[in-house]
């Protein structure tokens, strides 16, 4: 089953360019097949209706690993139906997909010979429908299984693991004057991908790094092994003139000086610590589309400027640390059925200079009594926050420059587009249909406050704007 095309007539926040992306096929192992959630492909899925982006999704798999968590067959966003097209499998190795085993391996003929049609041995099992079919867009993710469990003791990949090995079977080895060898895994899929369409776009994504659990065991050397090999990999990239885009730049928790390089453990499933959870998905997927040129998500909203807003926060001279709030007469006259949406510009703390401070950052609030609809985001030196528990973001925010929107979204059924709070960075969403927690106090209104514990906060709150209504962020 193919996907439909999509027009101009299915956009909600429009971006200013349309993206054509042509027959698009996602190739890799278990994070893009979908282990227990949606896999990334899903939130990528709604990111591109909403900018208006043509594609039409390939491949010779279709669903998820498993049925627990995955999106049911037919689903539709914005009257768009998510195919679940893919090659992507459960344990896949790049050999595998480079068709460097025999008949008589895990796969068989399953390699990307045989589904380009370029296999003089082809069975008729997995193929793609040529030329209809022919790749234009590739997201390639593939290595983790290759470096994590073939070249690892069950337990990581750092001290005692031959990572030079794993390195060179997957991309081949590195010359002085920049160039590669041309003898890796990598190099016998993207060339197979362009023998049938010298002009296709691939897109390699980085190896996911992974949060550190009892079962894997991980030491700091393995998060310094994997950092090293997504470090060749990019230089493998420019050389080969691939395009990259590094998923890692937001799962990483800056603040685990212990362990540099590990991921933040909401991110992942608890079970293994290395398939990501929805919200790690919704991460990947944001960047992958910054990567393809296009746009956050909008959830079918406008998009709109903050600085043509309504409202601005107003200082309290009462209070000592950095403050603004939304006064209760114009909070009052916000219809609650319309939403609403606020922006904080923000900066917080001074990176790792003094070590990373947990009791420094920004707290917002957001609660409407009457309608018991209440939030409250919290910005740190190194995350951003939901309701003081769940972990939205990670990334440095001493010199963020981007603004944080929360939009209280009433959601439209009819689109597949669930209420709640959504949140955004600049025009990545970090926040999906956010539940309200009643349980939080703090009293009725809007404010932004900088909290410190016995030392003066280093947070800067440059402004903070509100308007009744929903609206996305501009396009960045």
């Amino acid at each position: 089953m193919m996907a439909l095309l999509l027009t101009g007539s299915m956009v909600y926040g429009e971006a200013d360019t349309t993206t054509d992306l042509g027959n698009i096929m996602f190739v890799g192992d278990s994070i893009t097949h979908g282990f227990k959630s949606h896999s990334y492909r899903w939130p990528l899925h709604k990111t591109l209706v909403d900018n208006g982006v043509k594609f039409i999704s390939v491949g010779i798999h279709e669903g998820n690993a498993f049925k627990e968590g995955s999106v049911a067959a037919g689903t539709a966003y914005a009257g768009v139906v998510f195919n679940n097209r893919h090659s992507a499998m459960s344990s896949e190795r790049a050999y595998e997909i480079a068709g460097r085993i025999n008949n008589s391996g895990r796969l068989g003929n399953s390699n990307i010979h045989d589904w380009l049609g370029l296999d003089a041995t082809y069975t008729g099992k997995h193929r793609l429908y040529m030329p209809e079919q022919t790749p234009d867009t590739v997201v390639l993710m593939i290595g983790t299984n290759d470096t994590f469990g073939d070249y690892g003791n069950k337990g990581g990949i750092g001290a005692g693991n031959n990572m030079n090995e794993a390195q060179a079977k997957l991309l081949g080895t590195a010359r002085p004057d920049g160039t590669w060898s041309g003898t890796g895994d990598l190099d016998v899929i993207v060339d197979s991908l362009r023998r049938v369409n010298p002009q296709v776009r691939v897109l390699v994504l980085t190896i996911p790094t992974w949060h550190d659990a009892r079962r894997n065991n991980n030491k700091p050397a393995d998060y310094a092994a994997l950092a090293a090999y997504n470090t060749a990999l990019e230089q493998w990239a420019t050389a080969k003139k691939l395009e990259l885009a590094d998923v890692n730049e937001v799962l990483v928790d800056p603040a685990r000086v212990d362990k540099p390089g590990v991921a933040e453990k909401q991110f992942f499933l608890e079970a293994d610590r290395l398939h990501p959870t929805p919200q790690g998905d919704l991460l990947i997927a944001e960047s992958v589309a910054h990567a393809l040129g296009v746009p956050g998500r909008t959830a079918g909203l406008e998009r709109r400027d903050s600085s043509t807003f309504i409202y601005t926060g107003k200082t309290n001279a009462d209070y000592a640390g950095p403050y603004l709030s939304i006064s209760d007469e114009e909070w009052s006259q916000t219809n609650i059925n319309d939403g609403f949406t606020l922006t904080v510009g923000t900066a917080v703390g001074n990176g790792a200079t003094d070590g990373w401070i947990s009791h420094r950052g920004l707290y917002i609030h957001c609660c409407h009594a009457d309608s018991g609809i209440r939030g409250n985001l919290t910005v740190s030196e190194s995350a951003i926050l939901w309701n003081r528990r769940q972990v939205l973001y990670c990334g440095d925010m001493s010199g963020n420059t981007e603004e944080i929107r929360i939009v209280w979204h009433p959601g439209r059924a009819e689109q597949n587009i669930p209420q709640g709070f959504y949140v955004w960075l600049g025009d990545r969403l970090i926040g999906e249909a956010l539940t309200s927690d009643t349980a939080i106090g703090d009293g009725n209104g809007i404010y932004a406050s900088g909290y410190q514990l016995n030392t003066t906060p280093e947070v800067r709150l440059h402004h903070m704007r509100f308007t009744p209504g929903c609206y996305a962020p501009p396009a960045n």
